[in-house]
């Protein structure tokens, strides 16, 4: 399976935001996207999701993905925003059972009990089964973070787009997010090798998790490649514009 950016281009009002976007991912790829902030990270995960208008083409083994349902689309990817915002009451179990719902029928809730295994599986996996009763305003920033997590996990899909999953964690939870996504992306769904594709400010992390490194500045790609040679200090600092190798240093 491959994913294929064809000269995407997305603005808001007057401003462009992607400017002629060429990319592909491709079955069982680790991927990190890294830039400086209004680089067009996020807008690139959501336009790769299916998620918002733009120009040129994203395709899914030839599929438009954004003419795709957003059903059909979420049993192939699955995004994890970078939000701190509270959603509807949910409890921890409903939110992540909601991640069930690509391969559950189509009322909101009405799942097998397959799907209730697996959600209490992803909950278990994340770090937050013992939190399944408690409501989503209830939660540490951490918390809430783990259970969003638990919520793509459980939605199964084969590509997981993950927009900042290290936000609000502490040192213990970002090294365990470290040993769950390699050993998720070294796996299959299906007969799909799984593919991660994830933005980080960490750049340690994105090290750890991933293997190719796509950069971004002012709306384009102006590095990709392995994740070593994207994390030298000279590239480094043509993309963030400032001494990042020596920051992380020190």
């Amino acid at each position: 399976m491959e994913l294929n950016a064809k000269n995407v281009r997305v603005s808001y009002g007057k401003t462009e935001i992607l400017k002629g976007i060429d990319l592909t991912i491709k079955s069982g790829e680790k991927v990190f996207i890294g830039g400086a902030n209004g680089s067009g990270k996020t807008t690139l995960l959501r336009v790769l999701s299916g998620i918002i208008p733009h120009e040129g083409e994203v395709l899914l083994d030839g599929k438009d993905v954004f003419k795709m349902k957003r059903k059909d689309t979420a049993k192939y990817i699955s995004l994890m925003p970078q939000t701190s915002d509270m959603y509807f009451p949910y409890t921890v179990f409903e939110t992540v059972l909601l991640g069930t719902y690509a391969s559950a029928g189509n009322t909101v809730f009405r799942n097998n009990a397959s799907d209730v295994q697996y959600a209490l599986k992803c909950m278990e996996d994340c770090g937050v089964l013992e939190l399944k009763d408690r409501h989503l305003d209830e939660l540490s920033g951490g918390q809430l973070q783990r259970v969003l997590l638990a919520r793509t996990f459980a939605q199964g899909s084969p590509f997981l787009f993950l927009d900042e999953p290290g936000n609000n964690l502490d040192i213990k939870y970002r090294a365990e997010l470290c040993d769950k996504l390699n050993s998720w992306a070294a796996g299959k769904t299906g007969d799909t090798d799984n593919t991660l594709v994830a933005v980080f400010h960490d750049l340690e992390q994105a090290r750890r998790c991933c293997t190719r490194a796509v950069l971004m500045k002012d709306g384009k790609v102006i590095f990709d490649g392995g994740i070593d040679e994207g994390l030298k200090p000279e590239m480094l600092m043509e993309v963030y514009d400032f001494d990042m190798a020596s920051y992380v240093k020190g």
